[in-house]
């Protein structure tokens, strides 16, 4: 069941991005918190995040909410 939603997938992959860079910019065993960035995107391309499950957290938009900028079409 996905519970991860667009803005949070996009925010997790930044992050994950972000924490996986610091592997080459620190030094001796800080090394290792930058393995911190697997996890986040990992969640963020599956969709799937095991801590929003158990707290019963869903980002994603339901069927009812759609974007405006789904909806948006311009006239020719």
């Amino acid at each position: 069941m996905k519970n991860v939603g667009r803005f949070d997938q996009m925010l997790r992959i930044v992050a994950g991005l972000a924490f996986l860079s610091l592997f080459f910019f620190l030094d001796g065993g800080y090394q290792y918190l930058s393995l911190m960035g697997i996890p986040l995107l990992y969640t963020a391309l599956t969709k799937q995040c095991f801590f929003y499950r158990i707290f019963g957290i869903n980002s994603c938009q339901l069927p009812s909410q759609k974007s405006y900028f789904l909806h948006l079409t311009l006239p020719l």
